[in-house]
């Protein structure tokens, strides 16, 4: 995706690398080409160890009784150690062919990518989307019942949200961006939520009051496979967004951890009916404030012409009842 904070955080470190490496002087480059040569060498001989290690293991195991691990098990683990050998060597070999500048710019590439990692979500959606993003609130997602690192971040001050997707982060939208919303679960749709109408689907959560959705009326099952949250965003380039909580897996809906999933809906629900309410009463703002330049136009347009008509009268060009008659004309009289 071309506003993904993927593609800005390689392209950053890209840039910053190689300004970076154009500022060094000849030993700083040979130091940094030395430390990246060294660090990656104790990696790969790291791994022949542990492959060779694994080989020695295997052929042991492989020696004793049948039952003990199958041979297919210990063929496996054996080619794939050597494998590894063998692609630690060649890597080995690479390194010490690479050029001093390569290696320089690899290791530089590495500190700028830590260096990147450790900024503060709202620095890089600032730097990502060249807009001021500070959260507000943040809503973690819970995926097949775990906490990971899938947020909804919401911008209450400037009216933006993103969801965060890892290390992807989507452009910064504005509360007027968000269309709808809506909640799957086994294919169906379960919650609905857009600008300006009631919340279609609330029993889903347990609530009482709110209109059930379609789904009604349908056997229900005791286990979810699929359970999505679709946000449908007005950008061509990206007009949904998906959260994944349960994808072709079974989970019990007695299970305690279903019943989070559920709770985490419902919040992140409520914020987008938030953000649809916003919208809805941005859009009355800027309607009420479109009528009232209307009617203010209007206006002026009257005075404008009572004032010509006035002119006319004081120069004689028409007379006082004339002018009356013009009057009542021009105010609907």
């Amino acid at each position: 995706m071309e506003n993904s904070i993927f593609n800005w955080k390689k392209q950053e470190i890209e840039n910053q690398a190689k300004q970076k490496l154009s500022s060094l002087g000849k030993q700083e480059i040979e130091a940094a080409a030395k430390k990246y040569k060294k660090m990656e060498i104790i990696f790969l001989s790291v791994t022949i160890f542990y492959c060779i290690a694994i080989i020695l293991t295997m052929s042991i195991l492989w020696s004793l009784p049948e039952e003990s691990v199958p041979n297919e098990v210990a063929i496996f683990m054996i080619v794939i150690s050597i494998a590894g050998i063998i692609a630690s060597i060649i890597g080995i070999y690479k390194i010490f062919k690479k050029p001093m500048i390569e290696l320089a710019l690899l290791q530089i590439k590495s500190e700028v990518r830590k260096s990147i990692a450790k900024l503060p979500t709202q620095q890089v959606v600032e730097k990502n989307t060249n807009k001021d993003f500070v959260a507000t609130k943040a809503i973690n997602i819970l995926s097949n019942g775990l906490k990971n690192a899938n947020k909804l971040l919401i911008d209450n001050d400037h009216k933006l949200f993103v969801y965060q997707n890892g290390d992807h982060i989507s452009k910064a939208y504005g509360f007027t961006d968000l269309i709808n919303y809506e909640v799957y679960e086994n294919g169906q749709s379960k919650v609905k939520g857009r600008a300006g109408a009631a919340l279609i689907g609330g029993a889903f959560f347990g609530l009482t009051g709110l209109i059930v959705g379609s789904s009604m009326g349908r056997q229900i099952s005791k286990e979810c496979t699929q359970l999505k949250l679709i946000m449908r965003i007005n950008d061509i380039n990206q007009p949904q967004i998906v959260i994944t909580y349960v994808d072709n897996v079974g989970w019990n809906k007695n299970k305690f951890s279903y019943g989070m999933m559920k709770e985490n809906i419902q919040e992140v629900c409520s914020a987008l009916e938030y953000i649809l309410n916003a919208k809805t009463l941005e859009q009355s703002m800027l309607d009420s404030q479109s009528k009232q330049s209307i009617e203010n136009k209007q206006d002026q347009s009257l005075k404008k012409k009572l004032q010509e008509l006035k002119e006319l009268l004081n120069d004689g060009l028409i007379t006082q009842d004339e002018f009356e008659q013009k009057k009542k004309q021009i105010l609907n009289l």
